[in-house]
């Protein structure tokens, strides 16, 4: 049975959230909480394998519970986000703090689509149950200046292609904020590729999340519009809701966007970008997957590496869930395993590798 604390100032979204979990045989909601405080005094005493949790409420909030919580008794947090501006950026927040994953209110559903966030909210409540949560340290914004590190060893695998790479494309899902966060702020803002993102995420917290990170990385980043121009230094993000493709044909290489039927269960799809990379760039494109629940990517960036890509994938031990990252390492189409600290070290290597060919 997964305990479940859930911690939201509205009683509506309490009984609404409550009676959702309690629908599922395998989930007792053992505790429901009005203010941050309370939710922590109950919280060794409960010892719930999973917390639901408000970000705006009165007293110390939901940020700093968050952070409190991973500190004292590390706990899968899942926010309950308003689907808003100031809530996405609020939960992208909370994702840095420590949770794992967020779903929009119920109470934002009333007037349809509550079947779907029912669904959704028990999924992830089971799925955050088994993952482990280490006490997050804080990092820097930006890297820190500082001398430059001792040559890291040389990487397993090479490709046999001395083709020039052309452009980065990374999926990934669950976990993914944190995880693209630090790979995008490991990389210079002279970084010469493209770099092109599907990160499985609902319309407004695409563009929050674009913006939170143009706002702290060298690279400039951006929520991608259809026509955008792939050009080095620049990384877009495919849009809630929207699929996004490259296309190499005149004028000038750009992503395009459609709202065709979901794939692989999602809609942006890591599978519809990573096919439309390998036919376009083949063995002129780096594929990155990372941490997510599910298989989505994997049938594109198998395409991807039988095209001549290289392909990285982020380690087990560094994913908040080892997912669509382990399917490609199944699947024999992962060139290397990389924790994500090291991900955008193996970038930089492979550029600087490049220019001295």
């Amino acid at each position: 049975m997964i305990r479940v604390m859930i911690v939201d100032d509205s009683p509506l979204v309490r009984k609404i959230a409550s009676d959702i979990l309690c629908s599922d045989p395998q989930i007792e909601v053992v505790a429901t909480a009005a203010t941050a405080e309370f939710a922590l005094s109950k919280l060794d005493r409960e010892a719930p394998d999973v917390i639901t949790m408000d970000i705006e409420m009165p007293g110390i909030g939901g940020l700093e519970a968050i952070r409190r919580i991973i500190a004292r008794r590390p706990t899968p947090i899942i926010v309950l986000s308003a689907h808003a501006k100031r809530g996405a950026e609020l939960t992208l927040q909370a994702l840095e703090a420590g949770a794992v994953d967020f779903v929009l209110k119920p109470s934002a559903s009333l007037s349809g689509g509550l079947d779907a966030v029912s669904r959704e909210l028990i999924e992830k409540v089971k799925e955050a149950s088994s993952m482990r949560v280490q006490p997050t340290v804080a990092a820097p914004e930006r890297p820190a200046e500082s001398p430059a590190p001792a040559p890291a060893p040389a990487p397993r695998i090479e490709p046999a292609s001395s083709i020039a790479h052309q452009l980065v494309a990374i999926g990934t899902s669950t976990g993914g904020p944190v995880a693209l966060k630090t790979v995008l702020t490991g990389l210079p803002g002279d970084f010469p590729l493209p770099i092109v993102v599907v990160q499985h995420m609902p319309p407004v917290f695409t563009r929050a999340f674009a913006d939170r990170l143009n706002s702290i990385c060298d690279l400039k980043v951006k929520e991608a519009e259809e026509g955008d121009a792939i050009v080095p230094g620049l990384v877009l993000i495919a849009p809630g809701d929207y699929h996004m493709v490259v296309l190499r044909s005149p004028p000038y290489p750009r992503v395009s966007l459609n709202q065709r039927e979901l794939v692989s269960g999602h809609r942006p799809s890591v599978d519809v970008l990573m096919n439309s990379v390998a036919r376009e760039y083949g063995a002129r494109a780096i594929g990155v997957i990372m941490t997510g629940m599910g298989r989505d990517g994997a049938d594109g960036i198998g395409q991807l590496h039988r095209g001549g890509g290289l392909v990285l994938a982020q380690d087990k031990d560094s994913s908040v869930i080892f997912g669509m990252n382990r399917e490609v390492i199944l699947n024999g189409d992962a060139d290397e395993v990389v924790p994500v600290e090291g991900i955008a070290r193996r970038l930089r290597e492979r550029i600087r590798q490049q220019a001295s060919a």
